[in-house]
């Protein structure tokens, strides 16, 4: 994706503030791109953007689109489980692309992945951190995912646990409460192998330790390669990471020996970096660096 081209935004969750989208999308243009807005954008049934044909028919349109080289979500929010069984995955499937977000839109972006075969980016909404603005660093990071600048490193505050040596696998992951509400489901994602991104808002520490509890007893952190933590908080104050959340991770997590970063830049806090889920990555933990597009 580069400058120049057409770039969707789609609402497959929350109803969508207009003016945080104009705000977003004036930011998109001063980039360089040319938003095309979903026709759903202005809807509100409800707590969603729109019925759930009305998404899913705005999303597909997008998706049909062959001048569409990305599309952006404008929000996260709550919907987004829903749809999923009646995505056109074969229309996506014809049409490979980028699809940019973040929250709600964990498990789609992980299907992208699985049935797609494709890198799906963990990244900015439009109505969300394009609206507020973003630093140059997270403007840096946004461009190169989406212009496949890589290997690229990103930083972390700190770590839990190292570990003998970096760990290898293909980065996965997202909101950790949309991780958990797949479980049980054909909606899970394989774990096995993979570097994991977590991230979470508005949840109070007793409600992340028993999503981690609850992702412990699936089993599907068994066999991770290691794990990597964005912003984290209960909705009023992050859970810092030398502090609360250090001491959460190691009683949720202590009985694990691969290495655990915290304090990675990426979620619902700013700055909110882009990641390529799917792609190989290398974290040392000790190092304090998440190296993307390398094995």
């Amino acid at each position: 994706m580069l400058p120049g081209d057409r770039v969707g935004i789609a609402a497959l969750s929350g109803p969508v503030d207009p003016e945080r989208l104009a705000l977003g999308i004036a930011a998109l243009e001063q980039l360089g791109f040319v938003p095309v807005p979903a026709s759903n954008l202005g809807a509100r049934s409800g707590m969603f953007a729109g019925g759930d044909a009305e998404r899913l028919a705005a999303f597909h349109q997008l998706a049909a689109d062959p001048s569409i080289t990305a599309i952006l979500f404008a929000r996260g929010g709550h919907g987004v489980l829903r749809l999923l069984p009646d995505i056109d995955w074969a229309l996506l499937a014809a049409r490979p692309r980028a699809y940019v977000g973040f929250s709600d839109l964990t498990p789609f972006l992980l299907e992208v992945v699985r049935r797609l075969g494709l890198v799906a980016f963990h990244g900015p909404m439009v109505a969300v951190d394009f609206a507020r603005g973003q630093d140059e660093a997270e403007r840096a990071s946004f461009l190169g995912a989406l212009a496949g600048r890589y290997p690229a490193e990103q930083w972390f505050a700190g770590s839990l646990r190292e570990g003998d040596e970096p760990a290898r696998g293909v980065l996965l992951g997202g909101c950790l409460s949309l991780l958990t509400a797949t479980l049980g489901t054909p909606y899970a994602a394989d774990l096995e192998g993979a570097i994991l991104l977590l991230e979470e808002v508005g949840e109070p520490p007793y409600r992340v330790d028993r999503m981690l509890a609850q992702l412990r007893l699936s089993g599907r952190l068994d066999r991770l390669a290691g794990l990597v933590v964005g912003h984290v908080d209960d909705g009023d104050r992050p859970l810092a990471p030398e502090a609360a959340w250090r001491e959460l991770l190691a009683d949720a997590l202590g009985s694990f020996t691969w290495p655990v970063g915290i304090g990675h830049n990426s979620g619902h806090r700013s700055p909110n970096w882009t990641l390529p889920l799917g792609l190989p990555a290398v974290l040392d933990a000790a190092g304090r660096r998440l190296i993307l597009g390398a094995s």
